[in-house]
């Protein structure tokens, strides 16, 4: 059972509208009070700049590349499926190959979180 600790340190600072904004947003979205978002804030528990990626030119490159590579996954897998079934590939090479792509797949369902 987790303890109970008492917060008796109160820490007040005052931000614009503008700089404001994203802790709102986040603070929304992770459905937690002001001083939960702000206090998980201060001892690095939240990143407020992984909620906004998706807004941010570079996150939406990369995702585009990583939508490109799965596509390419796909072609490569649809070849090594249909060359398997006609027999012009072994069944070891098959399965190599099969799980190169797991592999490979599942790296950049990683890297895409």
């Amino acid at each position: 059972m987790k303890k109970k600790t008492n917060k008796n340190v109160h820490v007040t600072f005052r931000l614009t509208e503008e700089e404001y904004a994203p802790f709102d947003r986040a603070i929304k979205e992770l459905n937690i009070s002001k001083s939960e978002f702000f206090r998980l804030l201060t001892i690095g528990k939240i990143n407020t700049y992984a909620s906004d990626k998706r807004n941010i030119p570079e996150y939406k490159r990369c995702l585009s590349q990583l939508s490109w590579a799965g596509n390419n996954i796909n072609q490569i897998a649809h070849r090594l499926n249909s060359d398997h079934l006609k027999g012009i590939i072994s069944e070891s090479l098959y399965k190599k190959v099969l799980n190169g792509l797991i592999g490979i797949r599942d790296r950049l369902q990683e890297i895409a979180k």
